[in-house]
């Protein structure tokens, strides 16, 4: 019995000299998942980062309210082609942002004397016009915000309105102005608002089917609105 143990321990003593010498090999997570430790170190393509760099989000959480487009407005759809364009647009579900407008022309460019109130302000005007020897003109008395104003010339264009403003002034005609002589057309407009990134490449699919309208900025049009 006791030369059993003492072979036993022997042998358990040379076991461990022999380990301790490195004649068994080494049993450390480097030697037997070499791969796996690689991947996870890399300590040669770390890369420290400041406070500054740390606190700022990465590109894929970047605020992307740049790309959105303020307003867009498409235009001119004559009425056959109106419920047509309509019917696409729904499938980009806008809502309140979007809009129909009838479109304006502008006609004609006009030389005129601003309302003067009422009727009597207005006669008064054409004394004082007549003393000039003035007599081509006319008493605005539509429903117009002209109601009352005096027209002194309409013109197709604005060089010829700003002459004959010109030629009047010399004359001594001090409240005349030129303004644009706008008229409502049978045509139409869409005016898109707040589009994102992709509702603009939905739209731009959908605007492939129409090429003869054109993208522009909106204009103001808040009296036209439908």
């Amino acid at each position: 019995m006791l030369r059993f143990f003492f072979w036993s321990l022997l042998l358990l003593n040379a076991f461990l000299l022999a380990f301790n010498l490195g004649y068994l090999g080494h049993w450390s997570l480097d030697t037997h998942e070499p791969e796996r430790l690689k991947a996870q170190y890399h300590a040669d393509q770390l890369k420290p980062l400041s406070a500054t760099e740390a606190l700022t989000p990465s590109d894929a959480t970047t605020d992307k309210t740049s790309d959105v487009i303020a307003c867009l407005e498409v235009g001119n759809f004559v009425q056959t082609d109106i419920d047509k364009m309509e019917e696409k647009l729904k499938t980009l579900g806008l809502g309140e942002r979007q809009s129909r407008i009838n479109v304006v022309d502008v006609a004609t460019h006009m030389v005129f004397i601003p309302s003067q109130g009422s009727k009597e302000g207005a006669d008064k005007k054409a004394s004082e016009l007549r003393r000039l020897g003035i007599s081509d003109f006319y008493i605005v008395q539509d429903q117009s915000n002209m109601r009352w104003g005096l027209s002194l010339g309409v013109f197709k264009t604005e060089e010829a309105a700003k002459l004959h403003l010109t030629n009047l002034t010399n004359k001594g005609v001090r409240s005349a102005r030129v303004g644009p002589r706008t008229v409502s057309t049978n045509k139409f407009a869409f005016q898109l608002r707040a589009l994102t990134a992709e509702e603009k490449t939905k739209y731009d699919t959908i605007k492939a089917g129409f090429p003869a309208q054109e993208n522009r900025n909106c204009q103001t049009t808040d009296d036209s609105k439908i």
